[in-house]
């Protein structure tokens, strides 16, 4: 299928094309099977949501193809061709891999813009930058992987003198074949920091993007092809959760289950994996609160509210989506936070300005326009800047949007809307800040704004949730410097410590 002329690739109206030729492909984005594209699946459109129209196509999986996913994980593990690599031979190919994306880096950020509506500026500055550091890094953790060791002995009353001395060795081990569930708001990022690491461990993976992005984990399953990784030990299958998600959390054979994506997904993932007894790694989602102390930065914590709300639209797991703001600042913060979101650029994801881009398609974006309407309509809100969306954009567009004066305990409160949409209150004291900032089910991150040293560690001591940022929001390392989320945020170990299992060896070195 030739890309449409709006697309860039047989662009013949003179003007400068979105796409360089040949970054997207004309032919069908097929599955990775055993170090093999396979194309039996059936054909299915991408669409591009800055325009509504569909310039590529992906092939969904058939039953066959997901069953030799699998069997070629499996082979791959138990054969060891992996997993018994030397660590430091393991590094040489995620280097290779790191080093190719970076070299890949305008292609792979505007086809990840294309794919799922974020701008392409931060695709390249962010998203290709830490899918390539989550390479470098787990280079890193290949070459230096080491386990404990301690002494013991019996106790004395037991054996005389203590009895024979054991040394105990306890040492990670990769978990096995991992079906790895990514989601649509950042598949390249994520994808590779979760197959980085789970790679770093020794498994092997059967791989699933979502549906509506596939683009970007095709491409890293062929740059990591390349740069050496041995055949089935990474495999990429397309298609929908109903069918090929399915399939791979219920199939006896796959070790461990990893989920990026919602809470009701995650329920059923937990419920299938329940037959099987297989283990689940989950991040699930939050609704991250930005608390502002009258004492801090106040212009600092404004620029960074705006981050934490709008971006990649507000389409991420540890958005900012909650400000709660001093009684005394209320006003001066929620403005500012209006204004700078007012002045954000709107439009095509593949045009360079933009900051605010589709979401990933018009359903999603009608269901966030129902949260703003049903909260200013019921009165559990009320708007205090949402800018109009450029004329001649279509549906998938949604304007950063804030709302103050949320009532607590309203459905805004406490959902994920993930889009970008802002719920401002206001607090007066310390005690009540704290009620309301874990007052929800999620617990992934949260942020807080204080001059106040003491402040800042007991109120981080008090957040309940895995991670937490003092005076800034988004982190700069995001390879294993993740603590564990709780409640409807999920629950899991991080990074390579999420893809390994403990093994303890005793053995006995001298007889007693």
């Amino acid at each position: 299928m030739r890309a449409t002329s709006e697309q860039g690739p047989d662009d013949s109206s003179g003007a400068e094309p979105r796409l360089q030729p040949g970054w997207l492909s004309t032919e069908p984005y097929a599955q990775l099977i055993g170090g093999k594209e396979a194309t039996d699946g059936t054909p299915q459109p991408i669409t591009d949501p800055s325009t509504g129209q569909q310039p590529a196509r992906f092939l969904a999986a058939t039953e066959q193809e997901v069953e030799a996913a699998i069997a070629a994980a499996r082979t791959s593990f138990d054969s060891g061709v992996w997993r018994r690599m030397p660590g430091p031979r393991k590094a040489e190919v995620l280097e290779a891999a790191a080093a190719a994306i970076r070299a890949d880096a305008p292609k792979l950020a505007a086809l990840e813009a294309l794919d799922t509506g974020k701008g392409v500026s931060g695709a390249l500055v962010n998203d290709v930058y830490e899918a390539a550091n989550a390479f470098s890094y787990a280079a890193a953790v290949a070459r230096t992987a080491h386990g404990d060791a301690r002494r013991a002995t019996f106790p004395p009353e037991l054996l005389p003198g203590g009895g024979p001395q054991i040394l105990t060795v306890r040492q990670p081990e990769a978990a096995g074949v991992v079906a790895e569930l990514l989601p649509w708001n950042g598949p390249l990022m994520t994808g590779s920091q979760r197959i980085a690491s789970a790679l770093a461990a020794g498994c092997s993976i059967v791989a699933k993007p979502p549906a509506d992005a596939v683009i970007t984990l095709v491409e890293l399953g062929r740059i990591l092809t390349s740069a050496g990784l041995p055949a089935g030990v990474l495999n990429v299958v397309l298609g929908a959760g109903s069918k090929v998600g399915e399939q791979l959390i219920t199939d006896p054979r796959i070790d461990l289950i990893s989920l990026t994506g919602g809470t009701d997904t995650g329920r059923h993932v937990m419920a299938a994996a329940a037959r099987n007894l297989t283990p689940v790694h989950l991040e699930l989602g939050g609704k991250s609160p930005v608390v502002v102390f009258a004492d801090s930065d106040l212009e600092q914590a404004v620029g960074w509210a705006m981050m934490a709300a709008f971006v990649n639209m507000g389409e991420v797991c540890v958005a900012g989506s909650r400000l709660l703001i001093e009684g005394s600042v209320y006003d001066e913060v929620i403005h500012g936070v209006a204004e700078a979101a007012a002045g954000l650029p709107i439009g095509d994801a593949l045009d360079p300005s933009t900051f605010i881009g589709p979401l990933i398609n018009a359903r999603h974006a009608d269901r966030v326009r129902g949260y703003v309407e049903r909260a200013v309509g019921s009165g559990d809100a009320k708007l205090i800047g949402s800018p109009s969306v450029p004329d001649g954009l279509g549906p998938a567009f949604v304007a950063p949007t804030v709302l103050g004066g949320v009532r607590r305990g309203c459905e805004l409160e406490q959902e994920e809307v993930f889009g970008p949409v802002l719920a401002a209150m206001s607090f007066s004291s310390e005690a009540e800040a704290i009620e309301l900032a874990n007052g929800t089910s999620y617990g992934l991150n949260g942020t807080v704004f204080t001059r106040d040293l003491e402040r800042a560690f007991r109120f981080a001591d008090s957040l309940d949730c895995g991670e937490v940022n003092v005076n800034c929001h988004f982190a700069p390392d995001m390879n294993g410097g993740r603590g564990e989320p709780r409640k409807a945020s999920g629950f899991s170990r991080t990074g390579v410590d999420a893809y390994t299992r403990i093994k303890a060896v005793n053995v006995q070195v001298h007889s007693g």
